[in-house]
């Protein structure tokens, strides 16, 4: 009995040696120094937490098609996606390591052997043999290396899904900015047209003057150069337009001039949304927890290299037989069996170096994840600052564009009864019309901070959830 344990001696003195030697991670501190955060300014208690499809409350048919059409057609989301599919085979090819890997080997040989006989007569002997064999491995993961390298492969998978929900955000966030963008250049557009008309118009006026002795030469030469300046703003307008009409096909996954979209006003905001916690933000943004996972993931390749320094130990069964009549094969085979136990002893430090590499990788993610948290919480704060400010500039520009009107029309009544100087007219005019461009200007950035502070909070876009899990 003891003559046949002893091919099973390596096997215990294997299994005995098992402890895992492993790494395990440590979170970095840093959500321990945003416990007091706050964002400022503070947003009414009262407020509610902006949904997934915040883009919603634009009220735009326009962009919310635009949207579902970006997050089916978009290239980007798009080879993402296809990056979720290549981690997801990784991951398979990773797990495949915890079974036993079964090969067959068959073949029929040919065998002619040439030669001369003892009475000096030419031979030619020939031969067929079929052979085959069934060969099955496996190696016992002693110190934990084949667990820890699927490990790191599922984080790295959860990683990419992150990046895929990061990434519909990112895309929703382009989308909407852009939209809100080509709505204030068609308003710009617009003001352009009507600007021309009025100076055009009042060319008009300064002309008749001009015949009837109440204005100079140079008042009606003022008044054409500011009618060609307006011709030449509107000319721009249109460019700008155009330009971001093709933006947004790109986004949609479009070639350009494939889209089309009707006048629109830039939208009223709705209140502004609920914060929540510094904390609560870093569990919600799907770049943060991308970030994460990837430490996770490092973490094991870590405990993988240094399992990759120990011991190996792996399990060999193979049945072969050979014969010249393949209906008698498996009646004479041969069975081996084998335990292999193979343990470096000398690589020149390629395997320390390793485990040097992916512990610098480590601190890499760990630092790439610190710097994710900050700017998730920088990127709320400013936007909430931003939006503030901007809407103390809407309003400043609105009260000031009124009283650049109301002075302008008075001008104008002046200039006809000869009392007001056309000078004052002109730079009236030029007030008037830069204000309106700031004040459009103003409007979209104001909603543009708005899309901002959206995408800081958006959580994963429920899209992406069943592909993600498909």
């Amino acid at each position: 009995m003891k003559h046949h344990l002893k091919p099973l001696l390596p096997l215990a003195l294997a299994l005995s040696l098992g402890a895992c030697a492993t790494v395990e991670s440590r979170k970095p501190e840093i959500d321990s120094r945003f416990e007091n955060a706050t964002f400022k300014p503070l947003v009414s208690p009262d407020a509610v937490q902006a949904p997934a499809d915040w883009w919603t409350g634009f009220a735009s048919e326009q962009l919310n098609t635009l949207m579902q059409q970006a997050q089916a057609d978009n290239l980007s989301l798009e080879a993402t996606e296809a990056r979720l599919r290549a981690a997801q085979a990784s991951l398979d090819a990773a797990q495949a390591s915890f079974f036993p890997s079964l090969t067959l080997n068959a073949g029929r040989q040919e065998n002619t052997v040439k030669g001369t006989s003892i009475q000096g007569q030419a031979t030619n002997n020939r031969g067929l043999f079929t052979s085959a064999s069934f060969v099955a491995s496996y190696e016992i993961d002693l110190w934990s290396r084949v667990r820890n390298s699927a490990k790191a492969s599922e984080l790295q998978l959860q990683a990419t899904r992150y990046e895929l929900d990061a990434a519909r955000i990112s895309i929703a966030g382009q989308l909407a900015s852009t939209w809100a963008q080509w709505v204030a250049a068609d308003q710009t557009v617009r003001l352009f047209e009507t600007e021309l008309e009025s100076f055009q118009t009042n060319l008009k006026l300064v002309e008749l003057r001009f015949r009837q002795g109440g204005a100079v030469a140079s008042d009606v030469f003022q008044q054409r150069q500011l009618v060609e300046s307006a011709q030449g703003n509107l000319a721009q307008a249109l460019s700008n337009r155009d330009v971001l009409l093709n933006s947004l096909a790109l986004l949609v996954g479009q070639p350009p001039n494939k889209i089309s979209l009707n006048r629109e006003s830039l939208p009223a905001l709705p209140p502004l949304p609920a914060t929540g916690f510094p904390a609560e933000l870093l569990n919600r943004r799907p770049d943060v927890q991308q970030a994460w996972s990837q430490v996770l993931a490092t973490d094991r390749s870590v405990a993988a290299a240094i399992a990759n320094r120990f011991p190996q130990l792996s399990l060999r069964a193979s049945f072969s037989d050979q014969t010249p009549d393949s209906d008698l094969l498996f009646d004479n085979w041969v069975r081996n069996l084998s335990v292999n136990l193979v343990a470096p002893l000398f690589d020149g430090g390629a395997r320390s170096a390793e485990v040097e590499r992916q512990r610098a990788l480590l601190d890499q993610a760990v630092a790439q994840y610190q710097d994710a948290a900050i700017n998730a919480l920088a990127d709320v704060d400013n936007a909430l600052i931003q939006e503030t400010r901007q809407r103390e500039a809407v309003d400043s520009f609105q009260r000031q564009l009124e009283l650049a009107e109301l002075s302008l029309k008075r001008l104008f009544a002046g200039y006809r009864n000869g009392t007001v100087d056309y000078l004052a007219i002109l730079d009236a005019q030029q007030s008037t019309s830069q204000l309106r461009r700031n004040l459009v200007n103003a409007q979209q950035q104001l909603v543009g901070f708005r899309i901002a502070l959206y995408r800081a909070l958006s959580g994963s876009i429920p899209q992406s959830t069943a592909a993600e899990q498909s």
